[in-house]
């Protein structure tokens, strides 16, 4: 018979298993509205464009937050659901200091064995996102600046800038060329597509097209046809933590991603025990196209507004970035007369994509904001994730842009202007200054 201390213990037990069992079912308590509200700067980031930077302190939930959004969005769809704790549209891919070319993303050829494309688990999980088009797939680079991003991520960032709407669907030129997946057929198609019996008994076989999965088939033929693009479905998010053991991201970098910075810290959410577990599936799975960004180029987003409204954005776009014309005349009261002649000038990418994110905003988050109020939060939104991020320097390069920022965007831009605020005072302090804290 047990004793006292094991029943009381048992009784513990079970009462803390009854009551994750409740966190659990709570899950799907929470409506799609209210994922939304909690989660509205990574969200309308992503909707402009799929490759995000979430900065700060080491142990804010930075990865987290990326695996929150996969289980939100993972379907009960084939096997995305086999494993309770990493959905299927979820890869990890940790970042190591030693890596300084793109070989530990995109793989490369060997002429071992008869030759072949060694296939790495970034590259698989694209193929695998090629199989489940309408589900978005995430990719976390952890800890990305342990390496020289510039080193291992050329191609993939130099690829993501030459993503286009054609057909009504995002289309970029390709990662891995389709030679690659002509001249490998066999072997890369065995890898990637083996058969039960092999995937069960790990022996070897001879493969018979008529008893792989049709999806399969049509996957590896669009690999030879097309070779291995960004799938339309597919984010990449960088966590980044900025101390002596890191790099520093380049203009380059900083440019062709949204920055997000997680420096907040709420203790209480630890002890709210009523909150329901994000690291859980979702019976209602939240709708893709809260992920998904509509357009690439911000040609596509003017056809879509109505005359007025295109006309607006045009005027206000001329009056807040600004020029500088042929004649050396810059628009006044500008981010071009702000920052034209220092090495922060912002162009043509910065404006594409502040032109998708108000397009973004306009389509779902606030349907019904007058104009003016929408293009100062999207603006706002794009000094913090694009332009911001560019400026750092010492007291002799940065201090008199950063002044005549902080007065430009006191009234208008509050998000921009706290952040200015920050970063002089660190100025002050040390003598040199950036966004990262």
């Amino acid at each position: 018979m047990k004793n006292r201390d094991e029943l009381h213990l048992g009784d513990i037990e079970k009462a803390m298993n009854n009551r994750f069992e409740n966190l659990s079912s709570q899950v799907s308590q929470i409506t799609e509205s209210e994922y939304v509200k909690g989660n509205i700067d990574y969200l309308s980031a992503l909707r402009t464009k799929p490759f995000l930077l979430l900065a700060g302190i080491s142990g804010t939930g930075k990865s987290r937050i990326v695996k929150e959004m996969a289980y939100a969005s993972c379907p009960d769809e084939g096997d995305l659901r086999k494993d309770k704790t990493s959905p299927g549209n979820y890869c990890l891919v940790e970042v190591k200091p030693n890596w300084n070319d793109s070989t530990e993303l995109l793989g490369y050829e060997t002429v071992l064995d008869g030759g072949n494309y060694h296939l790495t688990k970034f590259v698989k999980f694209l193929i695998k996102a090629m199989q489940h088009e309408n589900v978005p797939f995430f990719v976390c680079l952890d800890e990305m600046n342990l390496a020289a991003v510039e080193q291992y991520f050329a191609e993939f960032l130099s690829i993501l800038e030459s993503r286009k709407d054609v057909n009504g669907t995002i289309k970029s030129e390709p990662l891995i060329p389709a030679a690659i997946f002509n001249k490998y057929d066999n072997k890369l198609f065995k890898e990637l597509f083996p058969s039960k019996e092999k995937q069960e008994k790990g022996t070897s076989y001879t493969i018979d097209k008529d008893k792989i999965a049709p999806c399969s088939n049509a996957t590896y033929e669009k690999l030879r046809e097309e070779g291995l693009r960004i799938p339309r479905n597919l984010i990449v998010v960088g966590t980044v933590n900025m101390d002596d053991t890191t790099y520093q991201f380049s203009r380059k970098v900083i440019d062709r991603a949204m920055t997000i910075e997680m420096n907040e810290v709420n203790l209480n959410d630890m002890f709210d025990i009523e909150k329901p577990d994000a690291l859980s599936y979702r019976e209602d799975v939240v709708d893709k196209g809260l992920f998904f960004a509509p357009f690439a180029q911000s040609n596509n987003v003017l056809q879509q507004m109505n005359n007025d409204e295109r006309e607006l954005l045009t005027e206000k776009i001329k009056a807040t970035i600004g020029q500088t014309d042929a004649d050396g005349t810059t628009t006044p009261d500008s981010l071009e007369a702000i920052l034209g002649k220092t090495p922060f000038r912002i162009a043509y990418r910065v404006v594409n994509e502040l032109i998708l994110h108000f397009y973004a905003l306009r389509c779902w988050e606030n349907k019904d904001t007058e104009f003016v109020e929408l293009y100062n939060k999207a603006l706002d939104n794009i000094l913090m994730m694009k332009v911001l991020p560019r400026i750092e320097g010492n007291e002799d390069l940065v201090k008199e842009p950063l002044a005549q920022l902080a007065t430009w965007t006191e009234v208008t831009y509050p998000k921009a202007n706290a952040k200015i605020i920050e970063m002089r005072e660190r100025l002050e302090r040390s003598h040199f200054t950036s966004f990262w804290p």
